[in-house]
């Protein structure tokens, strides 16, 4: 099933509200929320996050790459949009078969 950009943001929504019971953040989530500047993320919320996210959809994504692409911003937050934009582009697109793609021998 795909999922269109709005169903992954309300998911998302929940697993932020779901896994962030803790939160000093009195205001209203939506795609505009930074993660570390707004929730107050550490590192490992992030990670905690992203397994949740993997779990919940059912599939690994690239997230070493999406944060390296952060790193290189000079703003090194990350709204709950462009978390969402990513996990819906991965959904749409999906991480190549382990074997990388070859053409196994006798299948062609």
């Amino acid at each position: 099933m795909t999922r269109t950009r709005q169903q992954i943001l309300d998911d998302v929504l929940e697993l932020l509200r779901s896994v962030a019971r803790d939160w000093e953040f009195d205001g209203t989530l939506t795609s505009d929320t930074r993660l570390f500047g707004d929730l107050a993320f550490e590192s490992l919320d992030l990670v905690v996050l992203g397994a949740t996210v993997q779990e919940h959809f059912g599939q690994k994504f690239p997230f070493p790459e999406f944060f390296a692409e952060i790193g290189q911003r000079d703003v090194r937050d990350i709204t709950v949009g462009e978390w969402v934009d990513f996990i819906h582009r991965h959904l749409q697109d999906p991480l190549p078969a382990p074997h990388g793609g070859a053409i196994v021998p006798g299948s062609a």
